[in-house]
């Protein structure tokens, strides 16, 4: 088997956050791993990984499918398909001799008791069979309320549906296809070893939300989809109620589907989902400046004012506002307090290793992953600031930025920290397996969303202030895409117009499909939001500690009568989908039974408060 297609399957069992935020040294270190883990690894290991896989479906009820998609839904004139993943249980679905329910396969099924829920694909980590059972995509919500609605009589086809360009749901290289067939025609005798074509993993040309949000509407309204499932029948295909749900970009673009589709999708549900595309995002550093010290996080004022006067004092001495008691090199003597890759020499072969070290934090605040129940050592607010507050106070000679750096070895302990701004450029210049979800969503920053989490001189980031600017972002665009910072800024504008932002108003060249004078053809849009009733039927959850929540529609940002918002105190980002446990607390337990009520009431199913417990 070619080892492209080896490392491809490893690829499917690489985890990454969603919308991760940009510490590149942590990222730096990720991918030394990931290398040193598929180079020990070898074939047969690929293989065990893969059979394990098969096993995790066979064994589950879930199946993984495949769905004739189209590649360009903006060309009419083009055939040009690929192959995109899917997967689906019929869990909740009653057959006929179950409790006296109807037979979903015959015409005598209740449509008004049916309905199919979606959960939608996106950055990362890429879906598997997990998405249906127990992960951290839509458990939470989606599936605790199908199972809710189960109990009470309803029959719910669950869904998952992965984003193009992730996962397993890239088009297939054509030019390696006929070069396939043109190697098998001349030597026969290698037919046992024949190779099938693969993703070309540096061509991205029809990867786009656009282009996403008409796979999700292509998608439900295929006949091949609604009889495979049994979601229709001859005489009546249109009573099954579509609920879209999604965390982080799924959330987007499971709004976005309901916004500019409602006669299709009945309702969505967007958790911590950023509608606001921006360039240049310094709130998320401001946020996590303030979750610092929260006190009801763990958080405090005094931990958040040893972060800030510890990135201050590596400043002072950077820029030569402070010196070294011994007279010794700033540069060196910071390289081997944060114990630094290559010690002062690779920290001093660039100013952007020296932003890479500072900008982000020489310590990583987990406002948007925080778990108030999770055990690792620093996993969360109130757990790095008590490390932080105690060493302290058992070593009041310390500086802040001496604290700062026990924090930094506590953490990663042996392993230094990766500041090489040309290995991280490298990493996404090279298209393969490994990075191409990381590849895939740096290349939406950079033509739809921006998102760059700065932390510049005039704002509230608590780390080096002016350390990590724009122009980073942007030359990370240019350099791994071509795309000049002109063009990124042009296409966030795009967005924020053709999508309407926070205020959920999409263009007129959206809501109308018009056909510019040139370019490709923009979706057709089903009629619209009904301006004279306002039912949007789209439902934000937001967490007051993510960051993330500085750009999505909330109670003071882009809300009209009828939206509806949810704010979870107390939460990350989206963590209210994740697994449920019985640590969790009870503000989330709080948020999922708004969500299950909200979605509840839009079905004209019995509010969730009345269903009886799951056993």
């Amino acid at each position: 088997m070619r080892l492209s297609l080896l490392l491809h399957l490893l690829a499917l069992v690489t985890p990454t956050l969603a919308i991760p935020s940009h510490h590149i040294p942590d990222k730096l270190a990720q991918i030394k791993r990931s290398k040193l883990t598929t180079i020990s690894s070898g074939s047969e290991a690929d293989s065990s990984k893969k059979k394990a896989h098969l096993t995790q479906s066979a064994e589950s009820d879930v199946q993984t499918l495949y769905f004739t998609q189209q590649l360009d839904h903006f060309d009419p004139s083009s055939t040009s398909t690929f192959q995109q993943r899917y997967f689906y249980t019929d869990r909740f679905v009653y057959s006929p001799n179950t409790n006296g329910h109807n037979n979903l396969e015959s015409n005598n099924r209740d449509g008004e008791t049916t309905a199919a829920f979606l959960c939608i694909g996106g950055e990362g980590p890429s879906l598997d069979t997990s998405a249906l059972i127990n992960s951290i995509h839509c458990t939470g919500d989606m599936i605790e309320l199908a199972n809710r609605l189960y109990q009470e009589g309803w029959s719910v086809h669950l869904f998952a549906l992965e984003h193009r360009y992730y996962g397993d749901s890239f088009p297939l290289d054509s030019d390696s296809q006929e070069s396939s067939e043109d190697e098998s025609a001349e030597d026969e005798s290698s037919e046992s070893e024949e190779e099938e074509p693969f993703p070309n993993y540096s061509d991205l040309t029809y990867l786009s939300s656009r282009q996403a949000v008409r796979d999700v509407i292509t998608f439900i309204q295929s006949p091949q989809i609604l009889s495979a499932h049994y979601l229709s029948t001859k005489d009546d295909n249109d009573d099954v109620q579509w609920i879209t749900f999604g965390g982080s970009y799924p959330g987007m673009l499971s709004t976005w589907s309901r916004l500019l589709h409602p006669s299709i999708i009945h309702g969505a549900v967007g958790n911590s989902a950023p509608v606001q595309a921006e360039l240049d995002f310094p709130q998320y550093y401001n946020h996590v400046g303030r979750d610092l010290g929260e006190e009801e996080i763990g958080g405090g004022e005094e931990c958040r004012r040893i972060v800030v006067d510890g990135h201050e004092e590596i400043v002072d001495l950077l820029e030569g506002n402070a010196s070294i008691p011994d007279g010794g090199d700033a540069i060196e003597y910071i390289a081997q307090l944060f114990n630094v890759c290559g010690g002062a020499d690779a920290l001093g072969d660039s100013q952007r290793n020296v932003e890479i070290l500072i900008g982000d934090g020489v310590i990583r605040v987990p406002s948007q992953e925080n778990d108030p129940s999770c055990e690792k050592e620093l996993c969360n607010i109130e757990k790095l600031c008590n490390a932080i507050i105690t060493e302290s106070k058992s070593n009041p000679e310390k500086s802040p930025m001496h604290i700062l750096a026990t924090i930094n070895n506590l953490k990663h302990g042996d392993e230094c920290s990766d500041a090489d701004w040309q290995d991280y450029i490298d990493y996404y210049s090279n298209p393969n397996p490994m990075n191409a979800n990381d590849r895939s969503w740096l290349y939406q920053t950079c033509t739809e969303f921006g998102f760059y989490q700065t932390c510049n001189s005039d704002s509230d980031c608590p780390y080096a202030k002016g350390y990590h600017e724009v122009d980073r972002d942007l030359e990370l665009c240019q350099k791994v895409f071509g795309i000049s910072p002109e063009d990124v800024r042009t296409s966030i504008q795009s967005t924020l117009e053709y999508y309407g932002g926070w205020n959920l108003t999409p263009s007129a060249e959206a809501m109308e499909g018009a056909v510019p004078a040139s370019g490709p053809r923009n979706l057709l849009i089903n009629g619209g939001i009904n301006a004279d009733t306002n039912d949007q039927r789209i439902l934000f959850v937001n967490g007051d500690v993510d960051p993330w929540s500085e750009l999505a529609v909330s109670e003071q940002r882009g809300v009209s009568n009828d939206d509806e918002v949810i704010s979870v105190p107390g939460a990350s980002h989206h963590f209210w989908t994740h697994k449920i446990k019985e640590s969790d607390g009870d503000a989330i337990v709080d948020a999922r039974e708004q969500i299950y009520n909200v979605v509840s009431s839009w079905l004209g199913a019995a509010a969730a408060s009345s269903i009886a417990e799951v056993e």
